[in-house]
């Protein structure tokens, strides 16, 4: 009976069972301390094997030993063991080495050889609700928003219902992150010398189709250790791109040799490039960190003590050392409170926020993703020539540049002095009224071929619901980011009209 118990969780450890869903949704982080976020879908890099310790990427360090003087303690690892089909138990790991495991909970202690178990569960730790995924035992899987991961239950919000599962129902519980994160935490996770993991990570690369990187990656271990297995994988993904290069060449032969695909090809290359950098996006998740749902941020200990310098005068911070290494070794959205309440603008590109704040996680599910992109940014409405004012980047659109370009291009954007968002009032905005059924809407979409409502009081009003949410989540005042940017406009004036005049075609 164990034997079979145990082929059940190995294969959903494997993901024989939820292949699909982890193919369709962001994968599971058990760090605890990274959110939501953004961008590319990703699938989690492979993990050690649960008779070992359970594979965990740290977080980015805020500090060292060398760089403050006071100590900080470690929290214990929380896991749940699942030994047999009878036997569970969950607690503190207060020790472990290769062969064994210690766990203590309410004062009892308990251990286990690793041999004899099955999985070893990372349990999460939260400082706020966010969004994950729930592996059940039956092979399962449902998105939802942690609350959080307990021993004996998992509390997560539905809608706006706190739910409880007892954990004999669950397997595991995944925090929702985005392709940049994952990458990022395990590259870092990796020992230089250990061969394997670094195979582990380049064969994640490749399920993730990043085949640049994983060349990269690849190159470097075969340099360094002659890997048989590292070899074999580097010709699969020279193979690869290889064959991406030879349908460009076809295609741009096809353009060469075709005067309608060469003007068609002169069109699409003469869209709008401009997409917002790394330091951009940054820059904007800054501006929207709510301090009742922060995200996760990362400040060097050395631009801290900098910004303590600069605004040294300030009352607001500690005149003392030890006070201002408190804060440096502390909760970061102190320097962050601070940061704004001094207007230290210069010190909020020394802010690193790790993955979407609330707002625009809200953003890229329920807008972005689920219908904007879908349906407006095709190559024949806001996503090609005949976009008119309102242009919206479909290329690599699940990437965070993108998204958070075309989020500018809305929230700059206008229609008839409208603005596509307006905050002041939700449901006027051109964004809501040009998808609901013109029937609905005091300003209804222009009369264009092919469009179709996307929401309205019957069609799929949870869109619509949602829709409205993002906006009045959205930080008030609005900030204005210090960013050069202005939204593309392809229009073509006429002789005798003006350049602000008129309706995107599509």
């Amino acid at each position: 009976m164990k034997e079979c118990f145990s082929t059940i969780l190995r294969s959903l450890r494997s993901g024989a069972i939820l292949g699909s869903i982890l193919a369709a949704i962001l994968a599971a982080n058990n760090n605890g301390s990274s959110q939501d976020p953004s961008a590319t879908k990703s699938v989690d890099p492979p993990s050690v094997a649960p008779q070992t310790t359970p594979a965990v990427a740290p977080a980015a360090p805020t500090t060292t030993a060398e760089q403050v003087a006071t100590p900080t303690t470690p929290q214990p690892r929380r896991v749940h063991l699942i030994v047999d089909r009878k036997t569970e138990a969950g607690g503190f790991v207060v020790y472990e080495d290769e062969n064994q495991i210690t766990i203590e909970r309410d004062g009892k202690k308990q251990d286990f050889k690793k041999d004899d178990i099955i999985d070893a569960i990372q349990l999460i730790d939260l400082k706020q609700p966010s969004m994950a995924v729930l592996y059940r035992r039956d092979g399962s899987a449902i998105q939802i928003q942690l609350v959080a991961d307990d021993f004996d239950e998992v509390r997560y919000m539905l809608g706006t219902t706190v739910r409880t599962m007892p954990r004999s129902e669950v397997y595991r519980v995944g925090l929702i992150r985005s392709f940049e994160e994952s990458y990022e935490a395990f590259k870092k996770s990796i020992d230089p010398k250990d061969a394997v993991r670094r195979l582990g990570f380049c064969d994640w690369l490749v399920s993730e189709k990043k085949y640049a990187l994983a060349r990269t990656e690849l190159v470097a271990l075969v340099a360094d250790t002659k890997l048989p297995e590292a070899v074999t994988l580097l010709n699969r993904v020279e193979a690869q791109l290889g064959l991406m290069n030879a349908k460009t060449s076809k295609k741009k032969e096809k353009i060469d040799g075709d005067p309608s695909a060469q003007e068609n090809a002169k069109t699409t290359r003469s869209l709008p490039t401009r997409i917002l950098t790394d330091d951009e996006v940054n820059l904007i998740r800054v501006y929207e960190i709510d301090f009742d749902n922060p995200p996760r941020i990362i400040i060097d200990p050395a631009d801290a003590r900098a910004f303590f310098d600069d605004f040294g005068s300030s009352p607001r911070i500690p005149p003392d050392a030890p006070s201002r290494n408190a804060l440096v070794v502390g909760d970061p959205m102190k320097i962050v409170r601070l940061a704004f309440e001094l207007k230290a603008r210069d010190f909020y590109t020394k802010i690193r926020v790790v993955g979407d704040p609330e707002t625009m996680s809200l953003f890229r599910r329920n807008v972005h993703d689920l219908w904007l992109i879908p349906n407006c940014a095709t190559s024949r409405c806001h996503g090609g020539p005949d976009a008119g004012k309102f242009f919206l980047t479909n290329e690599n659109h699940a990437e965070a540049r993108v998204r958070y370009t075309n989020l500018l291009n809305l929230l700059l954007g206008n229609s008839k002095d409208i603005p596509l968002v307006d905050f002041t009032d939700p449901n006027r905005s051109i964004l809501i009224q040009y998808a609901l059924p013109r029937e609905e809407a005091t300003t209804p979409h222009p009369p264009v071929k092919g469009w179709k409502p996307v929401f309205g009081r019957k069609l799929n009003p949870e869109k619509l619901a949602n829709t409205l949410s993002w906006i009045r989540s959205m930080y008030q005042p609005r900030p204005v980011y210090p960013i050069e940017y202005q939204p593309p406009d392809l229009r073509t004036p006429t002789p005798g009209t003006p350049a602000d005049a008129g309706e995107p075609t599509r």
